[in-house]
């Protein structure tokens, strides 16, 4: 797999809520493969953004990323030197139940549009700290731009983590 890809999950709501099973065997096996740990996102408040990291090295992640619940704009990065989509920005308006699979080399991250978003994502590979790596979110005009399109900077909730980038060339 060369690029992200995004998929459309199965998503079963009725009276008593949601139910949204991960596609792990999706589309002939891209997926099947040894997932080591589940992190849950789960962000309050509108306009929330979180990344763009990666990991770099022996280190780089695959992620498989499911909204549980709410609407993000979900942003890649190809961070692969010798790629011709190097430094290439890819967006995805993602919503309840859909899920997008981000290969090893690629930088992500997203901002959620909404209260109470619950984002869930697979990485296939341990976090080391030494190796991980972040890119200022305004460095893409792209995603600057489409920032802009649902709010202003200062309505922006962003870590402190991720206004500092580190092993980024």
């Amino acid at each position: 797999m060369e690029s992200p890809v995004l998929l459309k999950g199965k998503y079963f709501e009725d009276n008593r809520g949601v139910f949204a099973p991960l596609q792990l065997n999706y589309n002939e096996g891209i997926l099947n493969k040894e997932w080591l740990q589940s992190n849950i996102s789960y962000n309050p408040k509108p306009y929330t953004f979180r990344g763009l990291h990666f990991q770099t090295g022996e280190y780089a992640q695959t992620k498989l990323i499911k909204v549980i619940s709410g609407e993000i704009i979900d942003f890649v990065v190809d961070i692969r030197p010798t790629s011709p989509d190097y430094l290439k920005v890819s967006k995805f308006k993602m919503k309840d139940g859909d899920e997008l699979l981000v290969p090893r080399g690629f930088a992500h991250g997203f901002i959620t549009l909404g209260f109470n978003v619950i984002v869930q994502y697979l990485v296939d590979n341990h976090y080391s700290p030494e190796n991980e790596g972040s890119i200022f979110w305004k460095t893409f005009p792209e995603v600057l731009d489409e920032v802009l399109k649902y709010t202003n900077e200062k309505s922006i909730i962003i870590s402190d983590k991720d206004l500092v980038t580190k092993n980024f060339v």
